[in-house]
């Protein structure tokens, strides 16, 4: 399954790169997360509850981010397991292109599905990524554009926004 899509944030290109790597902010913008930890240098654990085609799923997996550009994009690589449901996995081309006073945000996702998963028919699978997909970049963007922008320097190491 491929997905791409692109969306326009009014925030510059460091302000979103640094909401993209915070994983106490992203957890906040992805439906079902139980939890997530991690860094960019040393990978993201995640555990989701979600449910697709009527069969409810909870994901435990790992992406890593490899490629990193900090400020211009990233490879997320990635893998998640569901006991009774089966598997997805893939990657997410993720760019940021500074565009005036902001930042267009755009990706490329290759995924595939196993087990269960795996035999849902493909508009349904395609519909539900799509549907988390869009969701999280609509929120993302609500998010980013109203999150205060941090102090730079010492002070800014001390204040979280």
């Amino acid at each position: 399954m491929k997905l791409t899509g692109e969306k326009f944030l009014a925030v510059p290109a460091d302000r979103v790169w640094a909401a993209l790597i915070d994983p106490d902010f992203l957890g906040t913008l992805i439906p079902g997360c139980e939890s997530m930890t991690g860094s960019p240098e040393t990978g993201y654990d995640i555990t989701v509850q979600r449910s697709v085609g009527g069969m409810s799923a909870r994901l435990s997996g790992r992406f890593d981010l490899t490629d990193l550009e900090p400020g211009r994009g990233c490879l997320l690589a990635g893998e998640g397991r569901a006991a009774a449901a089966g598997l997805a996995k893939g990657t997410a081309r993720i760019r940021l292109l500074p565009e005036g006073e902001g930042t267009r945000l755009t990706w490329d996702i290759d995924a595939e599905l196993g087990g269960k998963l795996a035999k849902l028919p493909d508009f349904v699978v395609v519909m539900a990524a799509r549907k988390v997909a869009d969701g999280f970049v609509e929120r993302f963007a609500a998010a980013i554009e109203s999150r205060p922008q941090q102090a730079k320097g010492w002070f800014g190491r001390i204040v979280r926004p």
